[in-house]
């Protein structure tokens, strides 16, 4: 597996933690009874799951049509690191309270 491999994983990764997240964050949304607060948070993150999700599908496609011509595969899996580590870090959060 070469350069090419890990932006691939990044990016899957990152749209199926996303889609964890917003699963997760929609599912509070609708079923919270909570405060109005803790209600509008959950559709932020809702909406900013998806929007990973959706620029994850965004990057492959501009990876593989561009190849080479934007930024060479390592610098791309290196530009592409906070939001993977965004995404994880906020479904470590999701695991952490569902274990709690």
């Amino acid at each position: 597996m070469g350069i090419s491999g890990l932006v691939i994983g990044q990016d899957v990764t990152t749209a199926v933690f996303g889609a964890m997240n917003a699963g997760y964050f929609g599912g509070y949304l609708w079923q919270s009874t909570g405060r109005r607060s803790r209600r509008i948070g959950a559709a932020a993150l809702t909406l900013v799951s998806g929007a990973s999700i959706v620029e994850a599908a965004f990057s492959q496609s501009l990876f593989w049509s561009q190849r080479g011509d934007l930024f060479s595969s390592g610098q791309w899996a290196l530009l592409r690191m906070p939001l993977l580590a965004a995404t994880l870090l906020i479904s470590a959060i999701i695991i952490r309270r569902a274990l709690a």
